[in-house]
């Protein structure tokens, strides 16, 4: 993969000061800056006061001690915080130590002597997973930092639409014929659907010459509603130090695609009402009335016919943004595209991360399929990606998708805070095959290491469906 863009800070949490010395030469090699502590109460102090990408932590720091109770009393601790990922050193024999590190939160071990190789993959691979995990964090509390900036491909990986199933096929030919005109749309669908991609397939297949601008509404506080919509001079208020262009008028000959509408409050949808009618604006503290030329397209997952019952939003605003309504259907409803857009996602993915894509065996494209996919194509692009990074075999299985929640799949659940656990079973399978690749699948070396016999390390291969070729 190369050394990081970007130096990666690694915490090595380790008593004995030669085994952080060969870890730091090897780290720094590749192209990390490294930090050290001899005990688990250093590394939190470090933590509070660097920041750290990932921690190396040994289980053991006393003197013919292998309880592991500090490296496990320093797991249970980060289970309190957002701490970066955490890999275990353990000894080949500390088979129970190394399945309560995984199930306190580490997110994956490795042996004491290690392969230098094997551990920066490792390292590389959660890293990356890391910067999945929030990058997915951050498009959960908001699609937009800036209230609505549209996404670039770059950093929306998921932007890619594919129009295989019937479903999609349909709405692609609604897409296309409304988009020739210049009416306004309002785009219905769970969260995950893709609903902004398909706002901006619209816009590149309509004649519109302008911008393609996109505002989370949801992520807009109702003190700068104006301002953000539709601009403000200098000095209109305490914090306009400058003239500035609201959305509408960076959307000028384009399209304005706002998003979440339904978390508009009663003022917020007034104002909006009020330009819709008018097509007119004016920036906040100015006079002059521009004309509001940008074609609309809405979207909500709201149940809208409940808010507007209550009063909850408001009949004519909803009819102003409603001309043409075009449901976005749920992953789940079209298991036709599940398996496609899951080989789409992986190619994108082992492109972006520099790996050969892999294909999904049988059992992984049931288990897809089988799923009830609660948070659709987002969630979807976001298994594939964690797939393509921990997958060790030749292929995707389904032991290597994650699922989120419980249903009629066979996979566990991960708990609320996305600790993976590991039982005790799959901890065994790790360390057989870790031992074996050690000692170049000689059964009786790869005993030793473990310390059991010979004729057990048979009977794992056979309960595993392992080989030694």
């Amino acid at each position: 993969m190369g050394m990081p863009a970007a130096k990666q800070h690694i915490l090595i949490v380790e008593d004995r000061a030669d085994v952080r010395l060969s870890l730091r030469f090897l780290l720094n090699n590749h192209g990390y800056e490294v930090f050290e502590a001899e005990s688990p109460a250093v590394a939190s102090e470090l933590l509070h006061s660097h920041r750290i990408d990932l921690i190396l932590l040994d289980m053991n720091f006393e003197f013919d001690t292998t309880s592991g109770e500090e490296g496990l009393a320093f797991l249970r601790a980060q289970q309190k915080t957002s701490s970066p990922p955490i890999l275990a050193m353990t000894a080949w024999s500390s088979v129970s130590l190394a399945v309560e590190a995984m199930q306190l939160g580490a997110k994956d071990f490795f042996a004491k002597p290690w392969d230098n190789h094997a551990v920066v993959m490792m390292m590389k691979k959660h890293l990356a997973l890391a910067q999945i995990d929030h990058q997915k964090a951050i498009s959960k509390q908001s699609e937009s930092a800036q209230f609505g900036k549209s996404e670039t491909s770059s950093n929306n990986i998921s932007k890619s639409i594919l129009w295989h199933s019937p479903q999609m096929q349909k709405l692609k030919a609604q897409l296309e014929r409304v988009a020739k005109t210049d009416a306004t749309i309002f785009l219905r669908g769970e969260n995950g659907t893709g609903k902004s991609c398909i706002a901006e397939y619209v816009h590149t297949h309509s004649a519109r010459t302008g911008e393609f601008v996109s505002v989370n509404m949801g992520a807009i506080p109702e003190s700068l509603f104006e301002s953000e919509l539709f601009g403000h001079k200098k000095g209109a208020f305490t914090d306009a130090k400058q003239d500035r262009a609201g959305r509408f008028e960076l959307a000028n000959n384009g399209t304005l695609f706002l998003d979440e509408v339904a978390t508009m409050g009663a003022n917020q949808q007034a104002k909006l009402l009020r330009v819709l009618e008018s097509k007119q604006f004016e920036r906040v503290g100015d006079t002059l009335t521009q004309q509001a030329s940008c074609r609309i397209i809405a979207a909500s997952n709201a149940d809208f016919e409940a808010m507007l019952e209550s009063g909850e939003f408001r009949t004519d605003l909803y009819f102003r943004l409603n001309t043409i309504e075009l449901t976005i259907p749920p992953l789940n409803a079209r298991p036709d595209d599940i398996v496609v857009l899951a080989k789409h996602f992986i190619e994108l993915h082992a492109k972006q991360y520099q790996l050969t894509p892999l294909p999904l065996s049988k059992l992984a494209e049931q288990a897809l399929l089988d799923y009830s996919w609660p948070g659709n194509v987002r969630e979807l692009s976001h298994m594939m990606a964690r797939a393509v990074l921990m997958a060790e075999g030749d292929c995707i299985d389904a032991q290597d998708l994650e699922f989120k929640t419980l249903n009629n799949s066979s996979k566990n659940t991960s708990s609320e805070n996305d600790i993976p656990l590991m039982t005790l079973e799959d901890a065994e399978k790790k360390l057989l095959k870790m031992a074996l690749s050690q000692t170049h699948s000689n059964v009786e070396q790869a005993g030793e290491l473990l310390g059991i016999s010979k004729s057990a390390i048979y009977r794992r291969l056979e309960k595993f469906g392992l080989s030694t070729k």
